[in-house]
């Protein structure tokens, strides 16, 4: 499925070469440009099975009749607003059929701009679009994208030269100020998005500093078939001192999307899948600070996701899937695998409980919820083949910090994940909540560094590792365990009694204590 090193690394040196061929237009505003896809095709990886995402086409060949230079249309690096300019040189090439706009070397303030279909908005080597001020924009409450694409526009491409000399910069501060501060009506708009039109090229820039999310791919379904790749992304961590904000990455909403060597260091999620998601294949990219690579928690209609070849330096977590009772549905055929983390708070959790897990599993197993379109339905995962190590940081709630935690529902148990090949070394251990069929195979390990213990493949079960289960079946390298209360749908909460140990009895117990009964507590004397 992979493509092997040597090709990856041809495709690579065809990309540079395609790239300078933009050097004369930077430099005289209306050369001739060798504009080809022909890098793109060669670097798609399609995973076996799949459709291909479909690139941008029918662009036409780039000529000085549909080159625009935004100074040609009034900008200036002098002036305090440019977006008037840039808006008329993308206008100009919209009504031309399509074409070329170029943002030359240096710093062009702007406010939103749209962009027409089979047009190319190139950002020169040292060229920076700087988003205007927070006290220079006009409002502080319309979440419109900075950047976006005119309603059905198609076949659009933004690319720089470089992730290091190519920048978008949305001087985010004072809007994570205004967040902390909790400004009344306060929104804030994506640096990019696309909305409803299909086949978006998005290539060799940076992105820093988003008042909010960064590069947002579709809407509730609408705007597939997206490639983004060398791409970098920047904002505080959420943990910084001066943290930014909800600034996830790159937020994923419509089916079909390549997105490969990019670097992610930001203060949400580096890249996330939300509602239909579908056919989204991420590979080759470092992440750092950020919160992983995240599945919602929007998962309506979500499946087939594949990402691999990932490493993860400092992240606060590695593969998260997180949804709840009002946004989700049946999540499945998700692949995570061939990655790498050191120093993850939360390497691997999949939990049905947004945004908070319940703090006692016995009180969710005596009040189910009745099972609707929106239940999370979380099954058939595979995590292969995946290499953890290095957190060792005790926190004021551990028991949010665990090398895996699976936590589903007493009326949905989150069923068929298979671990395959997954070393884990982490300070806390395993926590298994209402799931089934739970599979470590192939010599997966575990070491719980806190209290220097582990299990290997030769152990029988977890219970090293453990450090809470409850309504939870697995199978360890070849041995099966399951853990009290017994497995399967709940009894109604009115014919089920839970101790505070986490076992259940069928009907009202006559052995002294307290339990947990239709939501209730219950003293048996």
């Amino acid at each position: 499925m992979m493509m092997n090193n040597i090709f990856k690394r041809e495709s690579c040196v065809i990309a540079r070469l395609f790239l300078c061929s933009f050097s004369m237009a930077c430099a005289t505003a209306h050369a001739d440009i060798n504009f080809s896809m022909q890098a793109e095709a060669e670097a798609q990886n399609t995973p076996e099975g799949w459709a291909a995402v479909e690139l941008p086409k029918n662009l036409p060949a780039i000529t000085a009749a549909n080159t625009f230079n935004i100074t040609d249309y009034g900008a200036a690096t002098t002036s305090t607003d440019n977006t008037a300019a840039i808006q008329a040189a993308l206008d100009a090439a919209h009504q031309a059929g399509g074409g070329m706009v170029i943002v030359p070397a240096g710093e062009w303030l702007f406010g939103r701009i749209t962009i027409g279909s089979h047009t190319v908005l190139h950002l020169c080597a040292g060229a920076t679009l700087k988003l205007l001020a927070y006290a220079n924009q006009p409002d502080h409450t319309t979440k419109t994208p900075y950047i976006t694409d005119k309603k059905g526009a198609t076949d659009i491409v933004i690319e720089g030269e470089s992730a290091e000399t190519s920048i978008i910069e949305g001087q985010g501060g004072p809007w994570w100020d205004a967040v902390e501060a909790k400004e009344s009506g306060l929104q804030r708009g994506s640096l990019i998005r696309f909305y409803q039109g299909e086949r978006h090229l998005f290539r060799h820039f940076r992105l820093q500093n988003a008042p909010g999310t960064n590069l947002t791919l579709g809407q509730s379904g609408k705007g597939g078939h997206n490639t983004v790749h060398d791409v970098s992304i920047y904002a505080p961590a959420s943990t910084a001192s001066d943290p930014s904000h909800n600034t996830d990455g790159i937020p994923v909403w419509a089916p079909y999307a390549n997105i490969y060597d990019c670097l992610i260091d930001t203060g949400d999620d580096n890249v996330v899948t939300d509602s239909y998601a579908q056919y989204i294949h991420v590979w080759h990219c470092q992440f750092k600070a950020g919160h992983g690579a995240s599945l919602g928690s929007y998962t309506v209609d979500m499946h087939h996701i594949i990402y691999e070849d990932l490493s993860f330096d400092g992240t606060t977590a590695g593969f998260r899937l997180k949804s709840n009772t009002d946004r989700s549905g049946d999540v499945h055929a998700i692949i995570f695998r061939n990655c790498t983390m050191h120093n993850v708070a939360t390497p691997i959790q999949i939990t049905a409980w947004y945004d908070k897990v319940p703090d006692s599993p016995t009180a969710a197993a005596a009040a189910p919820e009745s099972v609707t379109s929106t239940t999370p339905r979380y099954h058939d995962i595979l995590i292969q083949n995946v290499s953890v190590s290095g957190y060792d940081t005790k926190n004021s709630n551990d028991k949010n910090y665990n090398g895996i935690m699976i936590y589903g529902r007493p009326e949905s148990y989150v069923h068929d994940v298979t671990f395959d090949n997954v070393q884990i070394s982490h300070r806390n251990g395993v926590r298994l909540f209402f799931c089934k069929d739970i599979k470590f195979i192939n010599g997966c390990s575990f070491t719980k560094t806190r209290t220097n213990q582990s299990v290997s493949a030769t152990d029988a079960d977890l219970s090293a590792v453990m450090e809470n289960a409850y309504e939870a079946a697995y199978t360890w390298n070849g041995s099966t365990s399951s853990l009290t209360p017994a497995m399967g749908t709940p009894q109604p909460a009115a014919t089920r009694y839970y101790n505070l140990q986490g076992h259940s009895h069928s009907t009202k117990p006559h052995t002294r204590g307290i339990y947990i009964h239709n939501g209730k507590k219950i003293i048996v004397k």
